[in-house]
């Protein structure tokens, strides 16, 4: 049926893809008019008319798609489009702000993307949830970026902490991406020469980067040395114990025992201790074969403490000493000499005096960046602001900011940031002005424009839809109440409940109660040691011998000795978890007192229904064939359907987010929307178009509530492209209705899914 669909997609001249807001009184209008006066002003200059203003529909999916990122449901549109009120486009806007989930589920995206958040590491869910709560809390961004810049200490306790963990061991390359982030200044050429084409110098570059350096992200485990010093102390006690002689030296091996009495100060020792020469080497030896025996006791518990402790590592910032900066080997310049130390300064703005302690001066220049006097602090957000809602920047590339930058419209500029500080940083409330303005309800400016050179703004730039935004309109078609759909919030949940329960049972608690169980858990690794050893010489017996049957079944039974191993060991020493869950000793300790909220709804379970009256036994049983295959296609695809800020983010290779340009997280703003021959292939072959037509989905389930052709000609329209479609498209789809029947209604989504008029933001 795909040539049908085909024909139908030229029949309708469709193309395939290849190419808590401010306070309550707060009016957005009058900044808003301000705003489209500068356009307008700007536009006349130019000789430009500014384009038509487009319709209710429109206005309605670009509003959906700009703040929570989806299309309107029917529900949902009619809601609007049937409103008399004059103030119906004011009032939507304010409704989806207002709207915390579908908010944070859109714009949790752009800043994962500016922050490359990845998933996959333990520390990044207490990260990764901060994020989302200052969100949904609508956080002031200024406030927001001081915590990030400032983070420090235990990410349990200052999830902020996260931002320097993501850059765990590169502290230059940490302070690039906080300069290209958050003041659209590039400086990574500064970070090994005088930049070549802008102001700074390296420098410049260093004593920046001298604020937030010698911290160490490897931290959070203050029991792990404590239990290593222990086990040290412990076997040097048995060297001590052994040679029984005060102030013995610690000698390592029969060559430290010559080079010791080798020394003239050997002889005086000797002579103090009363010992001779035979008999001092005669107790070192014994000595260190007590030491090495106690070592080789202690082997397996270190082995154990590095298995146990490694699930908890890289959870803390703090500071080491004696780590201040210094000029690299190789400085060339001047104005100093390699390996001299690098005194923090500011670069641009205003000059701070760094505090002499680390932590404080890591806040002060977080206050420095994020002053209101800063001159690049709030001009960089209103800029990401702007081109997030009308596509493209007053300047660009938006992270490029230099001397010599283009400002194609200075003075709207200065008044939006101006604006931004009025609102206190509230990115809510700014960008309900920026959805008020005229500007965003023109009809997109659809010609190809060239990066780098000034942007006409006749209306916003054409812009396909975001990966996640095409994934979240079509869960949105098959998953009711999407925005509260959270299938794997559980999950979530119960995984920051285990790691803070782990984390408690290895350094929450008195030490003295962790180190006997780590030693306890070594002796039973020295014992699964011994049974390994046995069971590899069984098997290669066995090998040799030519039993393959044998050599397996020896291989499987030392597996499940090694699990067993694994599920004592946490058994003995994660105390705080049981069965792999939380137990309320953690919620004493308050480790887990502050998890958010369990707001998930229930996962989908859809139930073959009972078959019509009337049918006779043949009929009968086809439907119901028919009904447990649409039941069984439908949960395989519902499974793993829910808006991608609930799914694993970014995606792994293969998935539909990868592949519609998710960004891999790996530098800042990575995303892509550009069309490639992998997404085409994606959409012609995705199962998505059976599940969103199959009767269980949102969209199914509507098809099903009416019989006539139009009615479902008409519903497919409104679900996906929010309008109703014209009497020609009608004309065209019933023609092939009469030809191929109901299979014309399914390749009509699919027709839809993969056309342009549903993947573009119109």
């Amino acid at each position: 049926m795909k040539t049908t669909v085909l024909l139908i997609l030229s029949q309708l001249g469709i193309t395939l893809l290849l190419s808590s807001v401010a306070a309550a009184n707060f009016d957005p209008r009058p900044a808003a008019r301000k705003i489209d006066s500068f356009l307008n002003a700007h536009l006349k200059s130019k000789k430009l008319a500014p384009n038509p203003t487009i319709s209710d529909e429109k206005i309605l999916r670009r509003t959906y798609l700009a703040i929570i990122g989806r299309v309107p449901t029917i529900e949902e549109a009619d809601q609007f489009l049937e409103a008399t009120d004059p103030e119906k486009h004011s009032h939507l806007i304010q409704q989806l702000l207002d709207n915390d989930a579908g908010y944070t589920a859109h714009h949790y995206q752009f800043w994962a993307d500016l922050l490359r958040v990845q998933e996959g590491v333990h520390w990044t869910i207490e990260y990764k949830e901060w994020i989302k709560k200052q969100i949904a809390e609508n956080t002031p961004y200024d406030n927001m970026v001081r915590q990030l810049v400032s983070g420090h200490g235990l990410v349990f306790d200052s999830p902020a902490a996260g931002y320097y963990i993501r850059d765990t061991g590169m502290p230059l390359d940490n302070m690039s991406n906080t300069v290209r982030t958050f003041l659209g200044t590039r400086l990574e050429c500064a970070q090994c020469h005088d930049h070549p084409f802008d102001t700074w110098t390296q420098m410049d570059f260093l004593k920046m980067a001298a604020f937030t350096y010698g911290y160490d992200h490897r931290g959070g485990n203050p029991h792990r040395s404590g239990i290593h010093q222990a086990l040290r102390a412990e076997e040097r006690a048995a060297y001590l114990d052994t040679v029984g002689v005060n102030g013995f030296p610690s000698l390592d091996d029969g060559d430290d025992i010559d080079t010791f009495l080798s020394k003239p100060s050997s002889k005086k020792f000797l002579e103090r201790s009363n010992l001779t020469e035979a008999r001092f080497r005669e107790l070192a030896l014994q000595g260190i074969a007590a030491r090495t025996k106690a070592e080789s006791k202690n082997e397996p518990v270190y082995d154990s403490i590095g298995k146990l402790y490694n699930q908890t590592t890289y959870l803390e910032v703090r500071h080491l000493s004696d780590t201040d900066l210094k000029l690299p080997h190789d400085y060339q310049y001047a104005d100093a000499d390699p390996h001299d130390l690098v005194k923090p300064a500011t670069m641009f703005g205003a000059d701070i005096e760094p505090p002499t302690d680390p932590s404080e001066r890591k806040k002060a220049y977080a206050k420095w960046l994020t002053s209101p006097e800063n001159p690049r602090f709030t001009r960089v957000i209103v800029n990401r602001l702007w081109k997030r809602t009308f596509g493209y920047g007053l300047f660009e590339p938006v992270d490029d900011l230099s001397e010599i930058s283009t400002i194609d419209q200075p003075d709207l500029l200065t008044y939006l940031e101006e604006l931004m500080r009025e609102v206190n940083y509230d990115l809510r409330a700014f960008q309900n002005v920026l959805f008020h303005t005229e500007l965003f309800r023109r009809e997109m400016h659809g010609e190809d424009h060239f990066l780098g050179t000034p942007f006409p703004f006749t209306g916003p730039m054409m812009q396909r839809m975001s990966g996640e935004q095409i994934w979240d309109s079509i869960a949105t078609l098959i998953i009711p109440g999407v925005d509260k759909h959270a299938p794997n919030r559980k999950k979530t949940l119960d995984r920051m409940a285990r790691m803070r329960a782990t984390y408690h049972s290895l350094n929450g608690r008195p030490i003295e109660e962790v180190l006997p169980r780590m030693k306890k858990v070594g002796e039973l690794r020295r014992k699964l040691y011994a049974e390994q050893a046995d069971y590899e010489k069984r098997i290669t017996d066995a090998y040799n011998a030519g039993d393959n049957d044998k050599s397996k079944a020896l291989t499987a039974e030392l597996k499940m000795k090694d699990r067993e191993f694994i599920r004592r060991s946490r058994e003995i020493v994660l105390v705080d978890l049981e069965d792999g869950r939380t137990v309320p000793a953690a919620m004493m300790a308050g480790m887990t007192a502050d998890l958010p909220a369990d707001s998930s709804t229930k996962i989908l379970k859809s139930r073959a229904r009972k078959p019509p009256e009337g049918l006779g036994t043949s009929e009968r049983k086809g439907w119901l064939e028919r009904e447990h295959k649409n039941l069984r296609d439908f949960n395989k695809t519902a499974k793993g359907m829910a808006r991608a800020v609930e799914l694993e983010s970014p995606a792994k290779r293969g998935h539909f987010l990868r592949d519609f340009g998710q960004s891999d997280r790996d530098v800042i703003e990575n995303a892509s929307s550009n069309a490639s021959v992998p997404q085409a292939l994606y959409l012609l072959n995705s199962p998505l178009s059976i599940a969103i037509s199959n009767p269980n989905a949102v969209l199914g389930k509507q098809l099903e509530a009416v019989s006539s052709p139009e009615e479902k000609i008409e519903i497919i329209y409104r679900a996906m492209l929010t309008r109703k479609p014209t009497q020609r498209e009608v004309e065209r789809i019933l023609t092939n209705f009469e030809a191929y029947g109901e299979e014309t209604i399914e390749d009509l989504v699919w027709a839809l899914l993969n056309s342009r008029q549903f993947l573009f933001i119109q």
